[in-house]
């Protein structure tokens, strides 16, 4: 087969290779050289989707562009003319011959894009879709096509053990997935009809495990589709079965991580030392010295800052950061659309926090105390005392109950308390009876006393996506790959400046530089009077940086300046200000562990332990892991709530201050 011209997109790597073919294609069509096959035709219009998509050749000038333009002006009609002229009997031969896989799905959208329907028979299309199951992607792609079709396409989907793969393409796999190539099922496929697909997937002899996985990631949705609980069951049971499997399969590659938690009584050491054992495994150890001279806030305070929970600025560090997952984990990693992404770095601080805060809740025992204990006094005294908040008493577990009994006790504290400081942002004041009448309310509802406690960033912003793109990516720009540096291997262009003073401008090609002139128009980089790159601001970096990783900025910690910063970001429609207790990420983080509300592989602690559907039957470990990770939550909650009232005391001095600044009281 010669080379034909094939559109995949217009940011694909083959766009230059097809625009030259294209080019070579159109002077002969213009030379009286029209197409009389499928295959040629075809080809129109993939030349047409580069002309209608802008894509040119550097060496062509605007002029080349517009009479490319014109003179592809009529290929759509040549197109309908030629497709309603196919003869029904043989069309499913001339279709099959097509040898591009690309052509075969073009086929299909061009019968759409012209309501060509009648020139193809329901036989010829059940006779297709039936030699190459694969073909029926393809027609899925077309929603006229489908609904024309819907009878047959129904009974192809009903039959075919890989619809259920169709099924989670459409409903559970990630939203880039699905931008890349929507698919549309018949309007006659019913709950039911999708439930056997699934079924019937689930019963099969070797169903994959990556797809299994994602069954029990089905969001239900009457509109959508639904799961019963016993085949969430099935899948659930099927998943177990297939990891202990793969787990006990020699063949199977395995990576395994360890980290060791010490506490240690030695005096003299630092609050907390890293490094690794004898077995080079990493070790962390803390000092019992230290723990031991802390007051109560210190003692609560110590697992933002000595574990490292918090940054400096009260951001969570252990909710999942897409900078700490690489591409080859983002493209195999099996989490639908609904599910919380939680990557191998996410997984190892989860593991590491848990261990952290058992041993630490061991430790302030033998000293004669317990995180209960501690985070009673922090709440009902520090609080209190510190920032005139007073809340209500708490009800925590007694140190002999079950785990069991523990979980059932903790689960409506947490919601108790964000009520109630809920209700103190609300009214000043926290009223035992006006909580009593008020909505239920859930931690990722709570609010903060600030109206612009975050400014997270906006994800609809083009701007600010090409500024943290330019500055921060490993691939897309490639900004960092640069003479005489490319064999430093820099990972971003933020960390070639910061590491290198003479990077020169001229030293990029003219595709990067007009990514590098969108940063110069920011003030994010500038260039010298040598021709060197510098940074223009640290603080812009800073920001930034944080709205990167974190997704939000925690505006009172920052100083003038930086508030300026983000203000101008505002203006400017960068960032949206946000008044919750906990950031966007965090309130998130919260959710994937007390309920399924927002996520479906969510731990949904809550839900289980405060409806009863957790009973002492279960394996008493897995209750001790929940209660250590409600208690996680509870110390961060308590720490998050400590920031907020700090941060409104900040910001009314801050204000004060200002107010006394323009009356020219000082100066």
């Amino acid at each position: 087969m010669q080379d034909r011209v094939c559109f995949f997109s217009e940011y694909d790597l083959s766009v230059g290779y097809h625009l030259e073919l294209a080019e070579k294609r159109v002077i002969e069509i213009a030379n009286d050289n029209i197409p009389q096959d499928l295959e040629g035709i075809i080809e129109l219009w993939h030349i047409r989707r580069f002309i209608e998509s802008d894509c040119k050749l550097l060496r062509w000038s605007d002029e080349d562009f517009a009479r490319l333009k014109s003179a592809t002006e009529g290929y759509k009609a040549i197109i309908a003319r030629f497709f309603n002229c196919l003869n029904p009997q043989t069309i499913k031969d001339e279709f099959e011959a097509l040898e591009e896989y690309e052509y075969q799905k073009t086929f299909w959208q061009i019968i759409d894009s012209f309501n060509l329907y009648k020139i193809i028979s329901p036989e010829v299309v059940r006779e297709i879709l039936s030699n190459d199951t694969s073909n029926l992607r393809d027609v899925l792609c077309s929603q006229g096509v489908v609904e024309k079709f819907k009878v047959i396409i129904r009974e192809e989907l009903l039959s075919n053990i890989d619809s259920t793969c169709i099924l989670l393409d459409i409903y559970v796999a990630k939203r880039e997935e699905q931008a890349e190539r929507k698919l549309y099922l018949p309007s006659n496929l019913s709950l039911e009809d999708k439930e056997q697909i699934i079924n019937k997937y689930l019963d099969s002899e070797r169903p994959n495990l990556n797809y299994v996985r994602l069954i029990t990631q089905v969001k239900n949705d009457k509109n959508k589709i639904t799961l019963s609980p016993r085949t969430r069951l099935k899948a659930k049971r099927i998943v177990d079965k297939l990891n202990k499997d793969l787990l006990n399969d020699p063949k199977a590659s395995k990576i395994r991580w360890s980290v060791n938690v010490r506490f240690s009584l030695k005096e003299g050491i630092p609050p907390l030392e890293i490094g690794t054992d004898e077995q080079g495994i990493s070790t962390h150890t803390y000092s019992v010295s230290y723990i031991k001279a802390c007051d109560n806030k210190q003692r609560i305070l110590y697992c933002g800052g000595v574990f490292g929970w918090l940054n400096n600025h009260f951001l969570l560090n252990l909710i999942n950061k897409k900078v700490e997952s690489d591409g080859m984990e983002e493209a195999f990693m099996d989490k639908g659309v609904d599910s919380y992404p939680a990557n191998i770095a996410f997984n190892k601080k989860e593991l590491l926090s848990q261990n952290m805060l058992h041993a630490y809740d061991k430790v302030l025992q033998e000293l004669g105390s317990s995180l209960t204990t501690e985070l009673k006094q922090y709440y009902e005294q520090h609080l209190r005392s510190e920032y005139d908040y007073l809340g209500l008493v708490l009800n925590l577990p007694l140190p002999n109950d079950s785990f069991l009994n523990k979980c059932r006790v903790l689960c409506p504290e947490l919601d108790a308390i964000v009520k109630q400081y809920t209700t103190f942002v609300e009214y000043d004041e926290i009223d035992e009876e006006l909580i009593r009448l008020s909505y239920p309310l859930k931690i990722e509802e709570g609010k903060s006393i600030l109206t612009n406690k975050y400014y997270e960033i906006n994800t609809d912003n083009k701007d600010v996506d090409l500024a943290l793109s330019g500055l921060f990516a490993s691939g897309n720009y490639i900004l960092h790959h640069v003479e005489p540096f490319k064999g430093k291997h820099y990972h971003s262009l933020i960390e070639l400046l910061e590491n290198e003073d003479s990077v020169s401008y001229s030293n990029y090609s003219e595709r990067q530089k007009r990514f590098l002139d969108i940063l110069i128009q920011q003030e994010l980089i500038g260039i010298n009077s040598q021709g060197y790159l510098y940074i223009v601001d640290e603080t812009k970096i800073e920001i930034l940086e944080s709205l990167r990783e974190y997704g939000v900025c925690s505006y009172w910690h920052y100083d003038d300046k930086g508030r300026k910063i983000l203000d101008d970001y505002f203006e400017k429609g960068w960032v949206v200000t946000d008044n919750h207790l906990l950031s966007k990420s965090e309130r998130e983080y919260f959710s994937y562990y007390l309920d399924n509300m927002m996520f479906t592989n969510g731990k949904a602690y809550r839900n289980h332990y405060a409806h009863g559907s957790i009973t002492s039957a279960i394996d008493d470990e897995e209750h001790l892991k929940a209660y250590y990770t409600l208690l996680k939550l509870l110390v961060i909650l308590m720490m998050k709530i400590e920031d907020d009232l700090w941060s409104a005391r900040r910001a009314l001095a801050i204000d004060t201050i200002n107010r006394v600044k323009s009356n020219n009281w000082i100066s």
